[in-house]
């Protein structure tokens, strides 16, 4: 799927030569959960992305975009083990690579296409408060995660003269996370939000 995804960009911007293209960097910070049935006890979590966007314009109010962002997602969890507090935190980072339709008209602009997202690491934090005392530990769980997730991402923001844009955007997933490990089998799916910062050069 992410060749025919990959494929189907190629083709829209070598159709659209001639026409205004446009190359940037952003970053900024996400807030992530999981999603689905077996999720009611996670809550949010904050990462960061960042990386690159290319941009073709085929005329002056639609555009496609690709993006490839190292991004951090995952959720945790707090609970209560007698009189210790518990908290676990599923930090999940990926290589997004979304396909955006891109529409733009005075300085607004509006993003919506499909993602892939491609497992780099991945790990589970659990600390473990009691009274002023926290201990911690950490597992790698790089292998439990299927190593590509595929959803949607659909943003809104507003992009100044100068090439500096601000935007929000949701990311939601459309497949269970966990190929292996304890959560095998559950419905968890990456969700949440993300707000970034870009720059277009030489616009």
């Amino acid at each position: 799927m992410m060749k025919k995804i990959t494929l189907l960009f190629v083709l829209a911007l070598a159709a659209t030569t001639g026409y205004t293209q446009s190359l940037g960097v952003k970053a900024g910070a996400t807030y992530t959960t999981f999603t689905g049935n077996d999720t009611r006890d996670y809550e949010y979590r904050v990462g960061y992305t960042a990386g690159l966007v290319l941009q073709r314009h085929i005329t002056d109010l639609i555009g496609v975009q690709l993006e490839a962002l190292y991004t951090a997602k995952g959720a945790k969890t707090a609970s209560k083990s007698g009189s210790n507090e518990v908290e676990e935190s599923f930090r999940l980072n990926y290589v997004d690579v979304p396909v955006l339709f891109h529409v733009s008209a005075g300085g607004l602009f509006f993003d919506l296409g499909p993602q892939a997202s491609f497992i780099a690491k991945a790990s589970q934090v659990r600390e473990v408060t009691s009274g002023s005392t926290t201990t911690s530990s950490k597992t790698d769980i790089t292998d439990h995660p299927y190593t590509i997730d595929f959803g949607y991402a659909a943003g809104i923001g507003y992009r100044a003269d100068n090439g500096l844009g601000l935007e929000l955007r949701y990311n939601g997933g459309l497949k269970k996370v966990d190929d292996e490990g304890p959560f095998a089998g559950r419905e968890r799916r990456n969700a949440g939000f993300g707000l970034m910062l870009s720059y277009f050069v030489g616009r």
